[in-house]
C-alpha cells in the first residue's frame, strides 16, 4: 500500500520534514536535487538527525560530528567500519507525490 509523503512541488534543497512509517520516526530530506527518507537517528548513540548538517550527500550528527552518506548509509571516518549504516527506505513516485510501500 503506497503511503505518500510529500508533494514533489514542496520539495526542494534543504527539505526536512518528520514522518512516522511503521512506528519509526524517519526523516525526508533533499540534497542536491536528491530526496532521501532516512531513520531520524545516528546509529552512534541514536542522536535525532533532523537538525543535523547536510552538505553534497553527507548528514553530520550534531551531537559527536560523525558523518554518514545519504546514498550508500555508511558512516565516514575513524570509526566507521564499527558503526551501523543510516537505516533507510526506497522512495516510490506516485504522480505528483513521493512516499514509500508499507
Amino acid at each position: 500500500m503506497f503511503h505518500p509523503l510529500a508533494k514533489l512541488i514542496d520539495l526542494h534543497d534543504g527539505y526536512r520534514h518528520l514522518h512516522t512509517v511503521d512506528g519509526k520516526i524517519y526523516l525526508l530530506l533533499q540534497d542536491e536535487g536528491q530526496v532521501y527518507l532516512i531513520e531520524n537517528r545516528c546509529p552512534h548513540m541514536d542522536a535525532p538527525l533532523n537538525n543535523a548538517d547536510i552538505h553534497k550527500g553527507i548528514i553530520r550528527c550534531k551531537a559527536h560530528g560523525i558523518a554518514f552518506d545519504l546514498t550508500s548509509g555508511k558512516a565516514q571516518g575513524p570509526l566507521a567500519s564499527s558503526l551501523e549504516c543510516l537505516e533507510s527506505l526506497v522512495l516510490v513516485y506516485d504522480g505528483y507525490r513521493v512516499g514509500v510501500e508499507i
